[in-house]
């Protein structure tokens, strides 16, 4: 009998262990959710890899203003370029899984373990959470380059090998592919000078330093404005509304496009609740009409989009830009 009680208590307390933690396990996601309950309470960071003044730059603040009305929170920026964006997302890899700092990041990020020594942050570790925009780039000369169109660029480009040198934001940007792209589709030989975002590119255009510069669509919008400088060509697979009278890379080189993704990323291991309301105050942000109309102004595309809808756009991104880069080898430099 004392053996038949002794196992009928231990199974008694068995039971009971499981079921306490059978409710604890049920319990936890519940009480997590309700941690975020009140998310987000103070401030939140968003880091730019852009320097100010250029044309991500731009859309960033505008896009950090509107999100911070549907959070009701302030959303301050803070620009951290550098390595085509790597330096922010090592940042945002380091802070803690809280909320209050994400990043606005482009395509270019991808690519950075590819085209540079050291030891990156993977983006695709970093937790995705919407998808934002997308957008082209332009060719600007200076006024005195002598070229007024894209075909004349070809022909004074051709006629000149190696006597020339055009900027992009960064080492591996998608800008920097899409002119490597360009030059080696036509034969062209250019020598690439790395700037670190578009801002001191378009100082240098303006001022004469530079001759020739690729550019993001908003910052090149905010160059036609001036008399120093001329736009070229969009490479979009259309011309951009905004600038009717330049045409498209595409029109020369059919089926040619070199557009980069806009994104928001979060530290790795947000948990999903969080990043649900953040989606969502995304997806509410790209639907006012407001700023749909300032990032049309800008030609920028909108796109919004799942967690894990931009997971695989970032997958999908990484395998087509990263192919292009090996197939240039040693011209990425």
């Amino acid at each position: 009998m004392d053996l038949v009680a002794g196992a009928n208590a231990r199974s008694w307390r068995s039971r009971l262990w499981l079921g306490w933690l059978a409710a604890l396990l049920a319990g936890t996601p519940q009480a997590r959710a309700d941690d975020w309950a009140d998310y987000p309470q103070r401030p939140i960071k968003l880091l730019l890899g852009y320097p100010a003044g250029g044309g991500g730059d731009l859309l960033g603040r505008l896009f950090a203003a509107r999100l911070g009305k549907e959070l009701g929170q302030p959303v301050v920026v803070v620009n951290k370029p550098g390595v085509s964006g790597a330096l922010a997302a090592a940042e945002l890899a380091r802070t803690p899984a809280d909320g209050y700092t994400l990043y606005l990041a482009d395509t270019g990020i991808l690519l950075v373990s590819l085209l540079h020594e050291g030891n990156w942050t993977d983006p695709l570790q970093l937790t995705p959470v919407s998808p934002v925009a997308s957008l082209a780039f332009a060719w600007l000369a200076h006024a005195s380059f002598p070229a007024s169109n894209l075909r004349e660029l070809v022909l004074e480009l051709k006629a000149r090998p190696g006597q020339y040198s055009y900027a992009s934001p960064g080492v591996g940007t998608i800008a920097h592919l899409g002119a490597e792209l360009f030059s080696q589709s036509l034969g062209l030989e250019l020598l690439h000078i790395p700037y670190k975002g578009g801002g001191p590119i378009l100082a240098d255009l303006t001022s004469g330093q530079l001759q020739l510069g690729v550019l993001s669509l908003p910052a090149a919008i905010a160059a036609s404005r001036t008399q120093r400088v001329r736009l070229l060509a969009v490479t979009s697979a259309k011309r951009a509304p905004t600038l009717p009278e330049v045409p498209a890379v595409a029109e020369l080189l059919p089926r040619f496009q070199a557009v980069t993704q806009v994104f928001l990323l979060a530290p790795p291991g947000l948990p999903s609740a969080p990043v649900d309301k953040l989606n969502a105050a995304v997806a509410r942000a790209l639907e006012s009409p407001a700023l749909q109309a300032e990032f049309a102004a800008q030609s920028a595309g909108i796109q919004s989009g799942s967690p894990a809808e931009l997971s695989a756009l970032l997958r999908r991104e990484s395998r087509r830009w990263r192919a292009l880069a090996q197939s240039l080898g040693s011209r990425i430099d």
